[in-house]
């Protein structure tokens, strides 16, 4: 009896150890803002911004390592070995300085991060992170491509409603199945509706007679997919700081954070067609 117990717990053990269960995560948060800069990235001095507080304390609750940056020259082939997640609260072209003036990505290292998520790295963008590396003309840029959809245009904030289609998803952890919060809602272009599961929807609900922009049906603003051996999570929130202190936005942040790093099962099937109405 002996025996058999301790070749269980061996085994147990191993499978835990192969899939990263019992090391610790680290994560890389980039705020680099070639573009827009937004209030929530927006350091003063030597403080970090009001995102960049909240997702260290997050992570520090959760027992993971965080390195908050601005400098977009971190994201190289070396420096991306030590991590397990990569998080995008960006905008504009990366590998130009723009305007934070912070250091930018070397054109290279903007495909040799592609590869990286390919790998398997795990990759998370939030709001403005499909303000970056647009596409030029009709050909979608791979970048966007990976990501899944790429910013058009937003109008005045409102209460919108965030309804999961895909309740008991690992990347939502405990979010609950219907959310209404104030934001600034995209609306996207270059939705990769062949790759993307999506994950919930907005309903603009009253709004449609307000802003004719939202006089739409329901449509993706949280969505994952598989990306090579890499797990991607677009979640289109996180504009204004409220958002970021609400339970269940940074329940949203852990989930996806656990998802990407290769925790929980897969769930990335195409389902664009299933769940999201025409009209």
């Amino acid at each position: 009896m002996k025996v058999e117990y301790f070749v269980v717990v061996i085994i147990v053990g191993l499978l835990l150890t192969s899939v990263g269960y019992t090391d610790t995560l680290k994560i890389l948060y980039l705020t680099k803002s070639s573009g827009f800069e937004h209030s929530a990235v927006k350091r003063e001095g030597k403080s970090l911004s009001y995102s960049e507080k909240v997702l260290t304390k997050l992570c520090n609750e959760n027992g993971w390592e965080i390195e908050c940056t601005k400098d977009a020259s971190k994201v190289n082939a070396e420096n991306l070995k030590k991590y397990n997640v990569v998080i995008f609260y960006t905008s504009g072209d990366l590998t130009q300085p723009g305007t934070d003036g912070h250091p930018p990505m070397k054109p290279e290292d903007a495909k040799v991060f592609l590869e990286w998520i390919k790998n398997g790295g795990g990759f998370i963008g939030l709001h403005s992170a499909n303000d970056s590396f647009h596409s030029e003309g009709d050909k979608v840029s791979e970048y966007v491509e990976m990501l899944g959809g790429e910013f058009e245009t937003h109008g005045q904030q409102f209460k919108g409603k965030v309804v999961v289609v895909d309740k008991g998803h690992p990347a939502l952890g405990n979010f609950p199945d219907v959310w209404e919060t104030i934001e600034e809602w995209y609306v996207m272009k270059n939705l990769n509706k062949a790759k993307m599961h999506v994950l919930a929807l907005l309903d603009p609900g009253d709004e449609r007679k307000k802003q004719k922009l939202y006089d739409r049906p329901p449509y993706p603003i949280i969505w994952c997919s598989e990306y090579g051996k890499g797990r991607v999570v677009y979640n289109a929130l996180g504009h204004r700081e409220d958002v970021w202190d609400s339970k269940e936005f940074q329940e949203l942040l852990r989930a996806h954070i656990l998802w990407a790093s290769g925790q929980g099962p897969l769930n990335a099937e195409p389902n664009y067609d299933k769940v999201v109405p025409s009209k």
